[in-house]
């Protein structure tokens, strides 16, 4: 499944025949009947699976989404639309999976009318075995018996359950006889109980384990030696644990359920130690998940109880509690808190290699920029892999590039040094090869203040000829730098000849800028040089107005030098700065600001239209992470989904 494709450019559409279920534990199920698969949604996520019922791409869906004010958290929205592709409840054109076809079942009993029957049984079943003594089969006998008990058991809880999903108007798949399960039983494909009522699962659940609770109970009275299987079945049917399928029924409260695109996650940002982090929040935060705890702990008790039948320790005594009730407490306890221990040490383990995979790398950079021996690996090769990573040159032929390789001049400088001097005009263009420089601009009094900080790979010498407007502009290394120099001649001659001015402008002034922001820190280079094209530098003199309160945002705004006033009713509430942003959430809510920003003194803004800005967005998903991710941060609650509350925000 190539993510990057489908998330950006690959058309998808709605499986023809879809079958939904009703609403339970706020979740719908979906069905493609004629594969056979399932998929767990919210209304809302429904919502949004229907925009493809005709063919379309995932970008022109989410700009609707967001348009229409119905966008949901984005990486919630990318893993549906990977989870119904894998459920093929979203096709691609063309695409036409293997059918499944249906047993021809005739059998079918409404599960409402062997409600009562079944529960009886089972706490009959349940009853008997707690009161009865079974005990380890012996002779050969008992083990065969118990055996054929547990098979007949086991096949007559599949074979109701199948008449019961077929009573309800559900499907049964594939009946028959298997011989390699243990023991070999007959079974039914009833995984179409998933689109019935609660009370209906609640019914077709309790089949099997009543059939063994009933044929544990009875041959416990009779024939103690039979029952210790139908037991085992019975207790591993009742499992709070690996996939047990009655703990999953205990809900407790009005909170939904988390549905197929909330867990067990395919998109690989959500599988960041934060996103795991959140769900365990959720998770803890939920009355069911304790109610199911609570479950697991009686199911405990009861296997501790029975265990103490089997070999003969009476733990129903009040003397067994004295002697042993506060060992099996805190062994109850401590299972608790050690599988609780084992979650949390997992998670912080994925949160220290996250921050020592980012501190390592910033350690690895720090020690070469100082230490680094550079010069040695400057050769041929990595001269050419240097401009043909350069926006601005990376268009020359390959014969042109591996000439002007050629003739750059390798050049160090120590840290904290002007670079060619106090002229505006530099003698030479260069590349960066390693260390970090400092961009100044030269005021009128004769001070220069910081703009940019340039590292490996961006070029220097330019920035007169990028922004004619204001050529006064210093370099200043701020550790040791490895300069590829070439004469300023030869690189005005190339600029002349291939490249324009909007390229020029984007590759040296507006691309360095975007890399080191926050904004675009995790952006892939190809989504920077996107955004360097479609936005515009602006100037802003002293007191104009940017961005108004109360009117309709049609524009996404970075700070690109200078500073701002952010002022809401006639007073300043914060000051902005380079590298600042401010618009998209306007633009992503489709809302109005609840604040104006004013220029404060000379203000140079990166602006993008609210159509180029929607549309750059909704095709790249690491940039709409980023901006969801910073945006929610800055509102203090979520950017999606909206409330109603949330049509006034800046």
């Amino acid at each position: 499944m190539d993510i990057n494709l489908i998330l950006s450019a690959q058309t998808l559409h709605l499986a023809p025949q879809i079958k939904r279920s009703q609403l339970r534990n706020g979740l719908i199920v979906l069905k493609n009947i004629e594969t056979r698969t399932y998929l767990k949604v919210t209304p809302e996520e429904w919502v949004i699976l229907l925009r493809f019922e005709k063919p379309c791409m995932v970008p022109s869906v989410l700009g609707e989404a967001i348009r229409d004010r119905i966008c949901q958290p984005l990486g919630e929205t990318y893993e549906l639309v990977l989870k119904a592709i894998r459920a093929k409840i979203l096709l691609e054109p063309g695409e036409e999976p293997d059918r499944v076809q249906a047993s021809d079942w005739h059998s079918a009993v409404r599960p409402n009318v062997l409600e009562r029957p079944l529960l009886l049984l089972f706490c009959a079943g349940l009853i008997m075995a707690f009161t009865f003594h079974p005990r380890l089969p012996t002779p050969l006998n008992d083990w065969v018996f118990g055996i054929v008990l547990l098979s007949g058991a086991l096949s007559a809880g599949e074979f109701l359950s199948a008449c019961m999903v077929r009573g309800a108007g559900g499907e049964v798949y594939s009946p028959g006889w298997s011989w390699l399960s243990i023991p070999p039983r007959f079974r039914a494909g009833t995984d179409d109980c998933a689109m019935l009522t609660s009370e209906e699962h609640t019914t077709i659940a309790m089949a099997k384990p009543a059939m063994l609770a009933a044929a544990a109970g009875i041959t416990s009275w009779d024939k103690p030696g039979w029952a210790f299987l139908s037991l085992v079945g019975l207790v591993l049917s009742l499992r709070p644990f690996f996939g047990g399928e009655i703990s999953s029924l205990v809900n407790v409260g009005k909170e939904r359920a988390p549905s197929d695109a909330e867990h067990d996650f395919l998109f690989p940002p959500n599988r960041q130690p934060s996103a795991r982090l959140a769900l365990l929040k959720r998770a803890v935060a939920n009355p069911t998940t304790w109610a199911r705890i609570a479950y697991g702990v009686v199911w405990t008790l009861a296997l501790l109880y029975w265990g103490g039948r089997l070999t003969d320790i009476p733990p129903w005594s009040l003397e067994f509690w004295r002697a042993n009730g506060i060992r099996i407490a805190v062994a109850v306890g401590g299972s608790l808190v050690i599988l609780g221990s084992g979650y949390l040490s997992w998670e912080i383990y994925h949160l220290f290699r996250a921050w020592t995979t980012t501190r390592r790398k910033l350690l690895s950079d720090w020690s070469r920029r100082w230490f680094g021996n550079v010069e040695a690996n400057l050769d041929e090769s990595a001269r050419m892999k240097i401009i043909s990573a350069s926006p601005l040159f990376n268009a020359l032929p390959p014969p042109r590039r591996l000439e002007l390789a050629r003739s750059l001049v390798v050049k160090k400088h120590g840290p904290w040094q002007n670079l060619f001097g106090d002229t505006d005009t530099p003698s030479h263009v260069s590349f960066i090869a390693n260390g970090k420089v400092s961009l100044r601009r030269k005021l009128e009094s004769g001070r220069t203040v910081p703009l940019q900080v340039l590292s490996e790979g961006d070029l220097i010498g330019l920035h007169n000829l990028a922004d004619p407007k204001y050529p006064n502009y210093r370099l200043r290394s701020m550790t040791p730098v490895t300069l590829l120099m070439m004469e300023r001649s030869v690189a005005e001659k190339i600029v002349e000849t291939t490249i324009t001015q909007q390229t020029l402008i984007d590759s040296v002034l507006k691309q360095p800028f975007l890399h080191r922001i926050s904004l675009c820190r995790n952006w892939h280079s190809q989504a920077i040089s996107r955004f360097a094209k479609l936005s515009s530098i602006t100037d802003y003199p002293k007191g104009e107005v940017i961005l108004s309160e109360g009117q309709s945002v049609e524009d996404f705004f970075v700070i690109f030098e200078g500073d701002a006033r952010v002022n809401r009713n006639g007073k300043d509430i914060a000051t902005i700065h380079a590298g600042d942003f401010f618009g998209e959430i306007g633009l992503m809510q489709n809302s109005t600001p609840n604040a104006s920003v004013i220029a404060h003194n000379r203000t140079r803004c990166l602006r993008i239209p609210r159509v180029e800005l929607l549309r750059f967005v909704t095709h790249n998903y690491t940039v709409a992470l980023e901006i969801e991710r910073v945006s929610s941060k800055r509102l203090g609650r979520p950017l999606f989904p909206l409330k109603v509350a949330d049509f006034r925000s800046i």
